[in-house]
Formats: structure tokens, C-alpha cells, sequence
């Protein structure tokens, strides 16, 4: 395990795996691509020789398409010779009775005469070219010329390959849809001429509701014919006519069936046009009998005999063209064939409608047949420069000789090396030597979302320019240059995959790895400021935006899927009850967080209104109102029992009052008389300081407890704060001095007004410089500093500690607490809790902070200002 550590930090370790890895990922692809491309040539099952002989006759058809464009060029008619390519050309429909050792015979060749009467015309490769007068080439090998027994045979494959190529199509716009009025049959216009719509399908509200009518037009007469007829349940009759399907459109008719019917059913036709009054009309028979021919399917039908109904041309409605367009009838344009010549009508079916609306159209080609003969090499001579035959050479001996040496073998060792260098470069991934975990680089830091983005662009990049080049550069001509370039190509892209990879590992071994992605950044904003959102607005309107984007996508869906106006109606009418019942669970859910609210404020009278409330929510309302007493009566007990303490505490203060004023007169006594005894007199010390110690003690006791429980009286007055602090601080200058410290007094020069009762503050600040002169560190300073804005005042008190303080302020606070734990000092820890009190007594407000061995003290006041007060009361007023 420690040497699997140490290699996996290992630089030259990795850079092994790294090298291994690519190269056998290169060989795998070249191997890979060798094994597909041996199934699909069958390299497995020809031997050398075969499979050179066939890419030599690939080679032939290449170079006999070259020669037929370059026709007449003798330059590029010596080139295809130097490059090994011995061809003729033929311009002639039939090489029958063809004189091959005769150079008149051909158009073109690179031969010599004494060639022409040396070579055995059964070996000659035979390719046959068409040219159009679009110069468009196609091409087709016809194989070897021995092989053809009777030459007729390979006369009629090139008639026919030639007749194929012959046909052309041409896209015209159809600007207008036209209907002729005098013969009752549409057309399409296109560029001057008028081409028959060959399938037509209507609807039309009869006797029996709707009916959708299907004709197809006949070439021969010229007119309509019934193809079939449906009802909204189903088709009137089963059979179709033996004419169905003659034309493009008519082929996938049956297969479009329902969605056509659906298509026009779903039409919507006001209900007081002339098709919904057909229904008590008189001549209502009669359209019928017109729509259905004499003898239903297969029947002619003249549509201009509509014209003198109330279903004419102008009420039709919607119509569909070849079940590819739908057009409204009030879209057609008039036209009286009478007044036209008649070799603008077409009359043969050669045309059809695209799903673009384009009319496509049939043309005849002028076309010439070219028959090039060629000789295939039986091995291409040394000293031929590169050229086609020797690069297909070159691959297909490369091929032969790797097969050679087992493929299957390489192929799999090859993938056996990629597996364990590529596991060992995923095991080291993250990990370098001197650091403990894992190690993040820069290309580990980039966004994953960017970084796969960026990688696969850059794959697809580097691929689509090694196609490019191949495609539009002369490289594909050398076997070397497209070597390289692969190579190249496939060396950068596996690098860069492979890097991509273990960055990903590197990712997931640091863990939450999507947390490092752009999309990751984006979902966090937007969900901190939909939760910021929710966390700001009432539950009423949390409700509704859920309800409402549910809802929304609800309706997306069924509108996409669905087109029946019941379903969706159906949907609202149901959405309509839920928002009516979620919106009334919703305001008693805000009622019962309103008293929720109301209780946790302390108005423990609130009461919830339960009437109108229903389930789960009614007995929540009535467990709120519960609670609420329940709390009313439990605060009720606390202050009885505050109450009791207080009085206690009083009673026995007071009860212990009485006696140790006694002990202190009498001790006063025993002070003025004449003792000889020295122990005495020290006795007598002892008892009258300790004495009056309880009586202090007594006092502020009681003190604290009336502070506490609010029993002392309030005179709160309007006070400039910066005088009484001056006055009273001033007063402890010589105890100050006495216990080495520094008073050093920062306040505002400005008259500030605070609404305060003087003896309660008094106490206040009594206590706090009491407390600096006790426990303050001798040769210190004491700060006290007073601070003013718009709305309060703040005065600090600030010293250093003699002892350490390790409590807390809100500790200070309590009673009987004090920062001396070895109580070595005066006081008994109720002089903080009293000053407390009285700051709560008087609406101020006291915070004690202690960072180490400072100790400060925060008193702060409502600030008074006696303008703003005056104008306030006259408004009041």
C-alpha cells in the first residue's frame, strides 16, 4: 500500500501512464477502424491480390469521371496517363457493334494505336456516365467487359441507368389557388399555368350531421370523383375505388385518415351560416345527391353545379388540398376556363404538392451517355510517381500486413494497455507528492459545465478541420499527409479528452464537485432569491403562486396534447373548486399565524374567531386559544410568585432590621464609654464594621427587589445629560485617586436632553463607579465616554480588571454574581443587578461587555428633544 502511495506521486510514474495510454488509445482507434473496415471489404475473406484488384477498378471509376469532365483537354488527358489511368471515351448510347481496336471508335484517348490493337477488349473496365443538360454527372460501374456474353444485356442496364437520369424535377411557387366556376375544378397557379388539385377534401352539415367528403381528380375526364365520404363515427363505406392511390398524394391517404377527419371536424363553423340552415332548407337533397355522385365511391362530380345552391363555393368553409394544405374557400380565386387557351390547363399528373407548399414538377433532361473503357493495372509499376494507385496500395498492403500479424491480438493488448494506464492515471488523479489530499490545478477550478462545453467544442473543432482538409485540400491524394494529419488530429483530441476525464476524478474525489459549475451558480441565485421572495411575502401569496404555475403547466400540457374544448373545460371547472378551497384553507392558515404572532408578542388576549373555520384548522384554533389562557394564567402565577418573593423578602428584611438597629445603637454606646480592655475595643471594632455591612446589605436587598418588581416610584424629568454626568462622575474623583486610577471624561459639548429620574440614575452610575473603585486595576484608567445620535444617547464606562473575568455580562447581571470569585473585596454582587433594574425602571437600557480583561459598560437613553416634542403635542392637540 506505501509503494502504491509513493507511485501514485510519482511524476515519472504518471508521465508513463501518460504516454502508454495515449498510444494505445491511438492503436486501438487504428486497429478498431482496421477491423471494421476488413468486415465491411471483407479484407478477412480476400486474399491481397482480390482486394487490390478491386481498389485498382475503384481507382478506374474515379479517374473515367475525371476524364469525362476534362473531355477535350489533352493536358489533363497526358496527366491521367502519367498517373498509370489508359482509358477511351465513347459518346454513344450503345456499344454495340463498337470497333475498341479502332481510335476513330472513341471521342477521347490517352492510348496509342498500337495499344488499341494489343489490348484484349475483355479486359477492359467498363463505367457509363450521364450528363445532363444541368451538368450534373452520374455514374455506374458496369464491371469488365468479358464478362457480358450477349453485349444486349449491357445495352438495355445502360438504356435504362440513362432513362433514370433523364427525369428531373422543378419546385414552382403556387401564387393563387383557383377555382373554375364553369367546370367546378380547382387548380394551383403556378408560373402562368394552371395544374389540377388532385385531391380535395370538404365537409358539408346534412340530413345526418356533418359529412367529409374525399375526391380525387381524374386526368381522362377532366373531372372530380367521390374517393369516400365519413360521419364522425366512422366511413359510410369500407370499399375504396380501384383508382384510389394513382397519385403521390393519394398513397399515404389511408394511413392520414383519422387525422384528416380530425383536422376538419374540429373546425369551427358558425352556427347561422348557410350550412347550418341546409339543415331545414328544401334544396338540402339535392346537394347531397350532388356531393355523392350517382353511385357513391367512384362517382364524377361536377362542383359547379353547387353554384346555384346555398352551399356554393363561397360557403365551403375550410378545405384540404391534397391532404397537405387546409385553406378557407373565401381564399380561392375565380376564373372562367372559357376565357384562357388550354395549353396553359394541364392535363397529365407529373406533379405533386410538398409539405412546404411547393408544387413539384416533372421535366424530361437532354441527356449525353458516355461509355468510358480503361485498363486496370495488375500492379502498379515502381516508377509511377504517388498517385491513387499507389496510396490505395499502400493502405490496403498496410492492411494485409497488420492482419498478418493476428489484429484481433493487437487489438485486444492495445485495449488491455489503455484500461490499466488509463486506471492508473484515475487512481493518481489529485494526488502530488508533499501534499496531503487532494490537489486542485487551475484546469480543476474552471466551471465543469465551461470546461465541457469548451472541451467538446474543441473536439468537435479539431475533427470537423481534419474533414475539412481532407475534403477541400489535395492531402487526400497522398496516403503519408492523411497519415499525419490523423495522427495529429488523434493525439490532440485524446490528450484532451483524457485530460477532461480525470479532471472530472479529480472533481469527484474533492467531493460536491457540482457545486463548481455555472448552472450550479445560477440555480443557487435563483433559488436564494425565490426563498428570499417567499421568505418576504404573506402565505396567502405563496399559495397562489404555487397554485398558479401547477396550474400553468397543467394547462401547457393539456393544450399540447389534447384539442377537445370538454377536457380543458372540464380542467378549469375542477381548478375553479381548488382554488376556491385552497384559498379558504389559505385564510384561516393566515389567521391562526396571526394569532400565533399576537402570542409569541405577549398579547395572550388574542383570541381566534373558530365559527367559520372547518376540519383540522378548527381544532388548531381552539388549541391556540387554549394555549393562550393556559400562558395568561401561568404569567398570572409567575407574578403572584414574584410577588410573594418581594413581600418576603421585605417582611424579613424588615423583621431583621428592627434587632440589628438595636445591635448598632447599643454598639454606638459601647463606642462613647471608656473600655480598658484593648481586646474588647477590637472586639467592638469588628462588631460595628460588621454590623453595618449587614445593614447595607439588608438595604440594597430589599432595593433590588423593589427595582425588580417595579414597586419604586418614577419622576422622570427632562435632564441635560452632560451636566449630571459631569456632577455625579466628579464625586468619585478622590476615590479614584486614592485607588491609583486616571478618570479621563469625553462628552459632547452641545446641550443633550434625556427624560430620566435623577435619583434613580444617580444610583445607576453610584454602582458602576463603585465598582471601577473596587475592582479596577490599580495604575489604570477609567474611560468614561458619552455618545450622541438623532434618536439615543450612549454613555460607556470602560476600565481594566484587577481580577481575570471569566463570565459573561448577562452572568454579571444576576444576583448575588460577582467578576471576584475569591470574594478577597467588598460587595455582595447586587450592586450590577440593582443598576439593571432601575435602567428597565427608567426606559433605558444596560449592556455589560467583557473581552478579556476589559469591562465596559453601555447605559443607553432615548434622547429628548423638547422642540420636536412641543410640535408633536400641538398636533396632538
Amino acid at each position: 500500500m506505501f509503494q502504491m502511495k509513493r507511485l501514485r506521486e510519482s511524476v515519472i510514474a504518471k508521465l508513463t501512464a501518460w504516454v502508454l495510454c495515449i498510444v494505445s488509445v491511438m492503436g486501438s482507434v487504428v486497429l478498431g477502424i482496421l477491423v471494421i473496415i476488413g468486415v465491411n471489404e471483407d479484407l478477412f475473406y480476400k486474399t491481397r491480390d482480390e482486394m487490390l484488384k478491386n481498389v485498382y477498378e475503384s481507382v478506374n471509376a474515379q479517374f473515367a469521371l475525371q476524364a469525362v469532365k476534362s473531355s477535350g483537354n489533352s493536358l489533363e488527358s497526358q496527366k491521367l496517363r502519367d498517373q498509370g489511368f489508359q482509358y477511351g471515351i465513347i459518346k454513344s448510347d450503345s456499344l454495340k457493334g463498337v470497333n475498341f481496336h479502332d481510335k476513330l471508335s472513341y471521342l477521347e484517348t490517352n492510348m496509342t494505336e498500337e495499344e488499341l490493337k494489343s489490348v484484349d477488349v475483355n479486359q477492359f473496365y467498363i463505367n457509363q456516365i450521364v450528363r445532363n443538360d444541368k451538368h450534373s454527372y452520374m455514374t455506374s460501374w458496369w464491371g469488365y467487359y468479358g464478362d457480358y456474353d450477349d453485349i444486349s444485356a449491357l445495352d438495355a442496364s445502360g438504356s435504362n441507368f440513362a432513362e433514370e437520369y433523364a427525369t428531373g424535377w422543378r419546385h414552382l411557387y403556387a401564387d393563387r389557388i383557383c377555382y373554375d366556376v364553369t367546370k367546378g375544378i380547382l387548380y394551383y397557379r403556378a408560373e402562368g399555368n394552371y395544374y389540377p388539385v388532385q385531391n380535395v377534401s370538404l365537409r358539408y352539415n346534412g340530413g345526418n350531421g356533418q359529412v367529409v367528403y374525399n375526391y380525387n381528380y381524374d386526368f381522362g375526364g377532366n373531372v372530380y370523383k367521390l374517393n369516400f365520404k365519413s360521419l364522425g363515427e366512422g366511413t359510410i363505406w369500407e370499399e375504396m375505388p380501384e383508382n384510389f392511390g394513382e397519385t403521390p398524394q393519394d398513397k399515404n391517404a389511408a394511413a392520414e385518415l383519422v387525422q384528416e377527419q380530425e383536422m376538419l371536424e374540429n373546425t369551427e363553423i358558425p352556427e347561422e351560416t348557410p350550412q347550418g340552415k341546409n339543415a331545414a332548407g328544401t334544396d338540402m337533397g339535392k346537394i347531397e345527391r350532388i356531393l355523392d355522385g350517382a353511385d357513391g365511391p367512384g362517382s364524377t362530380v361536377n362542383f359547379a353545379e353547387l353554384n346555384d345552391t346555398e352551399f356554393n363555393y363561397t360557403n365551403w368553409g375550410m378545405l384540404l388540398l391534397d391532404n397537405i394544405r387546409m385553406i378557407d374557400s373565401s381564399e380561392l380565386t375565380l376564373i372562367e376556363s372559357g376565357n384562357y387557351s388550354e395549353e396553359y390547363f394541364i392535363s397529365q399528373p407529373g406533379y405533386y404538392l410538398n409539405e412546404n407548399f411547393t408544387l413539384v414538377v416533372s421535366e424530361e433532361l437532354q441527356t449525353d451517355n458516355y461509355w468510358v473503357v480503361s485498363v486496370v493495372p495488375e500492379s502498379v509499376p515502381e516508377n509511377l510517381p504517388n498517385n491513387k494507385y499507389t496510396d490505395q496500395a499502400l493502405l490496403v498492403n498496410m492492411c494485409y500486413d497488420i492482419m498478418d500479424r493476428n489484429v484481433f491480438q493487437g487489438l485486444g493488448f492495445s485495449l488491455a494497455v489503455m484500461v490499466v494506464s488509463f486506471c492508473f492515471l484515475v487512481y493518481a488523479a489529485g494526488h502530488r507528492r508533499g501534499s496531503e489530499g487532494i490537489v486542485l490545478t487551475w484546469f480543476d477550478r474552471i466551471p465543469v459545465d465551461v470546461l465541457s462545453v469548451c472541451t467538446c467544442v474543441a473536439e468537435c473543432t479539431m475533427l470537423g478541420v481534419f474533414f475539412y482538409i481532407i475534403r477541400e485540400s489535395n492531402i487526400y491524394e497522398s496516403i503519408y499527409a492523411c497519415i499525419w494529419l490523423f495522427g495529429i488530429v488523434g493525439i490532440a483530441m485524446t490528450i484532451l479528452g483524457i485530460e477532461y476525464v480525470l479532471s472530472l476524478c479529480v472533481r469527484i474525489k474533492a467531493g460536491k464537485w457540482w457545486r463548481n459549475s455555472f448552472c450550479y451558480r445560477v440555480y443557487s441565485r435563483i433559488r436564494d432569491m425565490v426563498v428570499c421572495v417567499f421568505r418576504n411575502i404573506g402565505l396567502l401569496w405563496k399559495i397562489v403562486f404555487v397554485i398558479g404555475a401547477v396550474s400553468f403547466i397543467e394547462f401547457c400540457v393539456l393544450v399540447g396534447f389534447y384539442d377537445r374544448g370538454g377536457i380543458l373545460l372540464m380542467w378549469l371547472l375542477e381548478k375553479l373548486v381548488l382554488c376556491a378551497v385552497v384559498f379558504s384553507l389559505a385564510i384561516q392558515m393566515y389567521e391562526l399565524q396571526k394569532a400565533s404572532r399576537h402570542m409569541a408578542e405577549g398579547n395572550l388576549s388574542y383570541k381566534i374567531n373558530v365559527d367559520k373555520m372547518f376540519w383540522e384548522c378548527r381544532k388548531h384554533g381552539e388549541n391556540l386559544n387554549k394555549i393562550g389562557e393556559g400562558m395568561a394564567k401561568a404569567v398570572d402565577e409567575r407574578m403572584k410568585s414574584e410577588r410573594f418573593k418581594t413581600e418576603l423578602i421585605t417582611n424579613v428584611s424588615h423583621d431583621i432590621k428592627t434587632p440589628l438597629t438595636s445591635i448598632i445603637n447599643y454598639v454606638d454606646l459601647l463606642g462613647k464609654e471608656e473600655l480598658h480592655n484593648e481586646k474588647a475595643s477590637e472586639y467592638l471594632e469588628v462588631l460595628d464594621r460588621q454590623s453595618s455591612k449587614l445593614k447595607k446589605l439588608i438595604e440594597d436587598l430589599v432595593e433590588a427587589s423593589k427595582a425588580s418588581t417595579g414597586n419604586l416610584s418614577v419622576n422622570s424629568q427632562q435632564m441635560d445629560v452632560s451636566v449630571f454626568v459631569t456632577q455625579t462622575v466628579g464625586e468619585f474623583e478622590e476615590k479614584l485617586s486614592l485607588a491609583g486610577l486616571e478618570l479621563i471624561v469625553s462628552k459632547t459639548e452641545d446641550t443633550v436632553y434625556i427624560m430620566a429620574d435623577g435619583r434613580h440614575l444617580w444610583r445607576v452610575i453610584d454602582n458602576l463607579m463603585s465598582n471601577i473603585c473596587k475592582y479596577a486595576q490599580t495604575g489604570s484608567r477609567v474611560y468614561v465616554n458619552m455618545e450622541v445620535t438623532d434618536k439615543t444617547v450612549c454613555i460607556t464606562f470602560r476600565n481594566i480588571s484587577r481580577y481575570p473575568l471569566n463570565i459573561s455580562g448577562d452572568e454579571l447581571m444576576e444576583r448575588f454574581v460577582r467578576g471576584d470569585k475569591s470574594r478577597n473585596t467588598e460587595g455582595h454582587g447586587l450592586g450590577l443587578s440593582i443598576a439593571q433594574s432601575l435602567m428597565k425602571l427608567i426606559d433605558g437600557d444596560m449592556c455589560i461587555v467583557v473581552d478579556g480583561d476589559l469591562f465596559k459598560v453601555v447605559l443607553t437613553f432615548n434622547r429628548y428633544l423638547p422642540d420636536v416634542q412641543e410640535q408633536m403635542n400641538v398636533e396632538e392637540e
